[in-house]
């Protein structure tokens, strides 16, 4: 009995020792990160895999998700302190900032991978073919469009602002209003053309890294960071040195871990095992692009020539400024 109760007084202290140390920790309260993505256009990966990896516990930065749909939102977020980090292109980052939108660049999300796409019928077969058609686009002021803008009329004299129909559209928009003929090419998230591709629904035209390769500009450039609000890093100046650190190990994750995939794909209406692998090997190859000052100098001669086809009033910014980026 003696030894009996003694075990069981002392699995007690441990009990209760235990639920001690977990009350402790959150007392200490560990920063909130609240993640803004397009769940529909496959941005959930990294703050998912964050916590199916535990990494948030790892590096004591608690997450969560919020979803939104179209691109730019984000930035009314974070204006209105609704979201703490989000994706998005280094030009919208130099404006909001220029605009007094108070965030900064921490890491890289993505390289350029974005595709027009027409239906696999369809009499355009090269980029010229584009001119005067009906086109739809995410937005006529986001880089991608501008770049298609710039290499397109450097490499095939072709100026699609000018010399086609523009249809505006979300990213899930786009595809049914290529699938009802309402456009006649669309400019689209990589992510969400692998399912009608493989269906027979859509076919590729031409993607960004290509047009731009035409037009001799570099593929390797900045193109999607992971932005941060000054507030958030300003109010948790420990975890800002951790949270690089959380963001590339959540790739590695994503990189290693097959397992984490299907319920992604299921995100963006993928169930195909087939079209799954080919989103995660998607993916994985321009995941977690270069992040460095090194890139600055290159990416302000990308600019330059967005600006000389757009205006700089139509671009809204003229200079790749350091200060909006935390490099390592």
């Amino acid at each position: 009995m003696t030894a009996r109760k003694a075990f069981a007084t002392l699995s007690l202290a441990v009990v209760v020792a235990a639920a001690a140390d977990i009350d402790g920790a959150r007392s200490q309260g560990a920063p909130t990160l609240r993640f803004a993505v397009i769940g529909s256009g496959g941005q959930t990966e990294v703050p998912f895999a964050i916590q199916q990896a535990g990494l948030d516990k790892k590096y004591g930065i608690n997450i969560e998700i919020i979803d939104f749909v179209a691109p730019g939102q984000q930035y009314n977020m974070f204006r209105s302190g609704a979201a703490d980090i989000a994706g998005g292109n280094f030009i919208d980052l130099l404006r909001q900032r220029k605009g007094g939108n108070a965030i900064q660049a921490i890491h890289g999300f993505q390289g350029y991978n974005n595709v027009f796409v027409v239906k696999p019928n369809s009499s355009i077969k090269a980029f010229t073919d584009l001119k005067g058609r009906k086109v739809g686009t995410f937005g006529t002021t986001f880089l991608d469009w501008l770049i298609a803008r710039a290499a397109g009329k450097k490499a095939y004299n072709v100026d699609l602002q000018t010399d086609a129909s523009l249809v505006p559209g979300a990213p899930p928009l786009l595809n049914q209003f290529l699938a009802r003929g309402e456009v006649d090419a669309t400019l689209q998230f990589s992510s969400l053309t692998l399912a009608p591709i493989a269906r027979n629904e859509q076919r590729m035209l031409i993607d960004l890294p290509a047009l731009m390769k035409a037009a001799g500009f570099r593929s390797d450039l900045l193109y999607l960071q992971w932005m941060i609000t000054e507030k958030w890093a300003r109010a948790n100046p420990e975890a800002v040195t951790k949270l690089p650190a959380m963001l590339h190990e959540a790739y590695a994750v994503l990189k290693r871990d097959d397992g984490l995939w299907p319920a992604l794909a299921q995100r963006i209406n993928v169930t195909d095992p087939a079209i799954t692998a080919a989103y995660r090997d998607l993916e994985r190859r321009v995941d977690n692009p270069p992040y460095s000052a090194e890139l600055i100098k290159p990416t302000q001669e990308l600019l330059d020539a967005i600006v000389a086809i757009a205006g700089e009033q139509g671009v809204g910014v003229t200079t790749v400024d350091p200060a909006a980026f935390l490099f390592p």
